[in-house]
């Protein structure tokens, strides 16, 4: 391979041979049409009316960068040095005409969009009052000047020469310089066949009418001159269907024939005096050039509008249709969704059934505990299923915030162990946990859920052989895996277990159960705890979870237990519970009755004000339904019994509305909820958790 560096002389010469070139070319073009121009000078050798060197030096400038402007100095000079004056007039005319097209095109590429400037409206009112006022008043200011102070020109004649110079540096730079500037920039592309074809008949239509209206083929009579404003036609054909290309084309065509024809006598700007016909005609062109300019760039501004908004239509459309069928998927999940869970949800209320269908019969002892024990089995089952909803919602309510901390493993993986030991003893399954010291950063509750759903899956579809729960270090991380001999997972269905409402198609799926949840939730929660999760599986022979979470330093903490206070030390505690449905009142009032609490139970807020105002007691706690009757909430009623007696009173929600709303508006109040059905000692735990917080916040003296 060839040395890069090795390469570097070669690569500048091509460089250097090519900027020397690009001048050489300009040169040679910007000096023929100087000569061309100075040929049909009247009123003094070196200040003509036609002057198209001025556009193109503008456009060089432009297009190749201020580089350009040796080029444009050299021919200069040469070119005036051969026409009249002085070496030394011809030098100051050459800066002149640099100074021009340098000054020009930085204020265009400042103020005008540079080679955009034919783009809008706006640029190209500020590229003509560039060109009218600034760029070329300086050629003719320092040339004339120049030629003044050297005695070529008479004084008496310098304002005429001067209008002379400037309105044919005026023509060159609004004529010749967009039609280079167009042609090359490489934003304007070619067009197709009909483009091309719509092309050539506007430029045919052109010069049709300047052959018509300006040509001395023709002879000129009084009754022709208005033939000259036919002009219009071709120049608003362009600008209308053509955009700023074709259009500065149009008018390049119309001045070389309009020039072609007041140069040999023909046209209705042939006067005595050749300087004055020529004036007529920049004139002229000036003023159907800028309008057709602005006119086209105005078009080409609305048609990229339009475009714009058609092309937003389309990815509007295309993303409704993708909407809709989002929709039409998500519509179809759902009805998978609810006939799963119809199926899944009706066969322990169907097994429900039945055992009260027992009880209702003679029963031994025995049997009966053991009916018993079935139904709170049963009804276990069904909070399972209803939890992982209840998961789901809270997770897509967003209302769950991590509460990161640094706690020992151990104490989580004890609870995953005396959670479901008996559990796989009943399926006859070995469960292990393997201890560990470790210490880890996370959310402890979130952790243990991820955990639990982990374990319970593994259990549900394991039939024989077991699941064992372990950790492993791994530099900064602890790797909690969870290993089962469960039937596999093919490796297609690898990411789809992840969904919701997802059960692996299995002859056996019927007896494992679940809505297809638990893993739905365990991707949710790993993500908001931004831990990484691993999957290994082999169809068969089973499966192993892995969940990555950061290591802490270990903690000493006091191993002594804390003393809890016994449910008989709330005794005697007044409980408000507030439903409109009388089974719930009484199913709710014997449960707490038997608790040892003293307990009102009312249909409304207003009922409820009653039965406190006939008791004449403040109640310690609030249990009410969420939704109660006449659209009124549970949180009204709630602050309806606050604002009665002025403080605030420990509250527990209970709804069986999984919507984010119930979610958010009692966490906004900092309210507990519960959802339906509730377990009856996750109950208790929260109403013993409200009386230990306040009886705290009383001992510390924190107003209540």
């Amino acid at each position: 391979m060839s040395d890069p560096r090795s390469l570097t002389p070669e690569i500048n010469f091509r460089l250097g041979i090519s900027y020397a070139g690009g001048l050489v070319a300009i040169g040679v073009i910007y000096f023929a049409l100087a000569k061309g121009g100075l040929a049909l000078a009247s009123i003094h050798p070196s200040a003509t009316p036609i002057w198209p060197p001025t556009g193109v030096a503008l456009a060089a400038v432009l297009l190749w960068g201020y580089r350009a402007w040796p080029a444009i100095f050299t021919a200069a000079v040469i070119a005036n040095a051969t026409t009249a004056g002085s070496v030394a007039t011809a030098i100051a005319i050459a800066t002149g005409n640099s100074l021009e097209a340098v000054v020009g095109a930085y204020l265009i590429n400042r103020w005008s969009s540079g080679c955009n400037a034919f783009s809008t409206p706006n640029s190209v009112a500020k590229f003509a009052l560039i060109c009218f006022v600034i760029a070329t008043p300086i050629s003719a200011s320092i040339g004339l000047t120049s030629l003044a102070t050297a005695g070529y020109i008479e004084r008496t004649n310098f304002a005429n020469a001067w209008v002379t110079w400037w309105l044919g540096d005026v023509t060159g730079a609004l004529v010749i310089a967009p039609v280079i500037v167009l042609w090359a920039s490489s934003h304007y592309h070619a067009f197709n066949r009909n483009e091309f074809l719509e092309t050539m008949g506007v430029l045919a239509t052109a010069t049709a009418v300047g052959l018509i209206a300006f040509s001395p083929l023709i002879e000129q009579t009084p009754s022709r001159d208005p033939l000259g404003f036919l002009v219009i036609l071709p120049l608003l054909w362009a600008a209308l269907r053509r955009g700023p290309r074709d259009t500065a084309t149009v008018a390049l065509v119309l001045a070389g024939i309009t020039i072609w024809g007041t140069l040999t006598g023909g046209g209705p700007f042939t006067t005595t005096d050749l300087n004055a016909s020529f004036l007529l005609v920049l004139m002229f062109l000036i003023s159907i050039t800028v309008p057709s300019l602005l006119l086209s760039a105005d078009v080409e501004v609305r048609k990229k509008g339009e475009e714009s908004l058609r092309r937003a239509q389309i990815e509007l459309e295309r993303k409704v249709a993708e909407r809709t069928q989002e929709l039409e998927l998500a519509n179809a999940a759902k009805s998978r969704f609810l006939a799963m869970a119809s199926h899944d949800l009706r066969q322990p209320l169907h097994a429900l059934g039945l055992f009260v269908a027992q009880l209702r019969t003679p029963l031994k002892s025995g049997e009966r505990t053991k009916t018993i024990e079935l139904i709170d089995a049963t009804r276990k089952e069904m909070d399972e299923m209803i939890n992982s909803l209840l998961d789901i919602s809270k997770l897509d309510a967003g209302i769950l915030t991590p509460e990161v901390t640094e706690f020992p493993i151990a104490r989580l993986l004890q609870k995953i162990e005396t959670t479901f030991d008996q559990a796989t003893r009943k399926k006859g399954l070995r469960l292990r946990v393997r201890r560990s010291d470790a210490w880890v950063w996370s959310d402890a509750m979130l952790l243990e859920r991820i955990l639990l759903n982990l374990v319970s899956n593994a259990v549900r579809y394991t039939l024989r052989g077991g699941i064992i729960v372990g950790c492993r270090r791994r530099g900064e991380m602890l790797r909690i895996e969870v290993w089962d001999s469960g039937p596999g997972i093919p490796e297609d269905q690898k990411q789809n277990i992840f969904g919701e409402f997802f059960q692996l198609a299995t002859p056996e799926r019927n007896r494992y159960g679940g809505l297809g949840l638990g893993l739905a939730i365990v991707d949710r929660l790993r993500l908001l705890l931004n831990h990484q999760i691993d999957l290994a599986s082999t169809v068969g022979r089973g499966s192993r979870f892995a969940i990555l979470v950061p290591i802490a330093d270990e903690c000493v903490t006091s191993t002594e237990p804390v003393d809890s206070p016994h449910p008989a030390a709330f005794a005697g505690k007044v409980i408000l519970v507030i439903a409109d449905a009388p089974i719930v009142q009484e199913g709710m009032g014997g449960l707490l009755g038997k608790w040892g609490y003293s307990v009102l139970t009312a249909g409304s807020d207003e009922a409820a004000l009653i039965r406190l105002a006939e008791r004449q007691q403040r109640p310690d706690l609030i249990i009410s339904d969420y939704h109660l009757a006449s659209g009124k909430t549970g949180i009204r009623a709630i602050e309806q019994v606050n604002a009665a007696f002025g403080s605030s009173i420990p509250a527990i929600l209970i709804s069986g509305d999984t919507a984010p709303e119930p979610l958010h508006d009692a966490k906004d109040r900092g309210y507990v909820l519960l959802h339906k059905p509730v377990d009856p000692m996750r109950l208790r735990a929260v109403m013993h958790e409200l009386f230990m917080d306040r009886d705290d916040r009383r001992d510390t003296g924190t107003a209540l």
